[in-house]
C-alpha cells in the first residue's frame, strides 16, 4: 500500500515536470503573439512579383565601329593563279648600239651580155592581121632588136613585158611566148579613141620569142598622138 502510494507521488512529480517544460516552450514561442500555439507546415510560393521600375539610361557605345584587333600571323602560300590577258603594247625602247662595220662584199660586175632591154613603137597605121605578131618597127631607145615585133631571149632569166596601145571601138590583145598565149586583155570605148595597156612578167630560156597579137578585134592604130608601144627588160639572169 505504501509502495503504491510512492508510486504516484512520483508520476504527479514528472508529470508537472513535463507540464512546466511544455508551458515554457510555447511561451518562447508565441512571444508577440495573440495567441499560442504549435507552428504549422510552411505554405507554398506565391506569384512573382510586378516588374520594377524602368532603369536609367546607359552609357554611350563605340558608335557602332569594329574595334580592330592584332594583326595575325602570315597565311601559307597559295596556289599560282590563272595567267591574266595580254597588258597593252609597251613604248619603244630606246635604239641599241650601233653593231661592227661589216665585212667588204665581194664586187659583182653584170656582164654586157647579161643586160637585156628593148622599147619599139607600131610605126605603120594599117591595122595588124589576126593571130600575127604586132610589128614595132621604130625602137625608142637604143636596145635589143625586134624580127617584125618578136624578141628573142638571149639570156636566160626572168624578163618584164609590157605594152601600151590606142584604138578604136575594140582592142583584144594577148602577151604569147611563141605560139602559147600567157596572158590576154580586152577593152572597149562606145565612142571615139581608147588606150589600153597590159604586162606580164615571164621566165626565158635562150632563144624563146615573145610578142604581142591580136585577135579578130584589131583595130589597133599608130600616128601622132595615137602611139602603140612594146617594151621590155631582163629583171635578172638566172644560171
Amino acid at each position: 500500500m505504501a509502495f503504491c502510494r510512492m508510486m504516484s507521488v512520483l508520476a504527479m512529480a514528472l508529470a508537472g515536470i513535463l507540464i512546466l517544460l511544455v508551458t515554457s516552450s510555447v511561451a518562447d514561442t508565441c512571444s508577440g503573439y495573440k495567441g499560442c500555439g504549435v507552428p504549422g507546415i510552411p505554405g507554398t510560393h506565391g506569384p512573382n512579383g510586378k516588374d520594377g521600375d524602368k532603369g536609367q539610361k546607359g552609357d554611350h557605345g563605340l558608335n557602332g565601329l569594329l574595334v580592330k584587333g592584332q594583326k595575325g600571323d602570315p597565311g601559307l602560300l597559295g596556289a599560282p593563279g590563272r595567267s591574266g590577258q595580254e597588258g597593252d603594247l609597251g613604248l619603244p625602247g630606246m635604239p641599241g648600239l650601233a653593231g661592227p662595220k661589216g665585212e667588204k662584199g665581194i664586187p659583182r660586175g653584170v656582164s654586157v651580155a647579161k643586160k637585156s632591154f628593148f622599147s619599139s613603137k607600131k610605126l605603120s597605121k594599117r591595122f595588124p592581121t589576126k593571130d600575127s605578131p604586132i610589128e614595132f618597127d621604130r625602137a625608142v631607145m637604143e636596145g635589143d632588136p625586134l624580127q617584125k615585133g618578136v624578141f628573142r631571149s638571149a639570156t636566160k632569166g626572168y624578163y618584164y613585158f609590157t605594152f601600151h596601145v590606142s584604138g578604136r571601138a575594140m582592142v583584144c590583145l594577148n602577151i604569147k611566148k611563141g605560139t602559147v598565149t600567157m596572158v590576154g586583155f580586152c577593152d572597149s570605148a562606145e565612142r571615139g579613141y581608147l588606150v589600153t595597156s597590159g604586162s606580164v612578167v615571164l621566165k626565158l630560156e635562150v632563144g624563146d620569142e615573145v610578142s604581142v597579137q591580136t585577135n579578130e578585134n584589131n583595130s589597133v592604130m599608130s600616128g601622132s598622138g595615137a602611139d602603140s608601144i612594146f617594151t621590155g627588160f631582163l629583171l635578172f639572169p638566172i644560171s
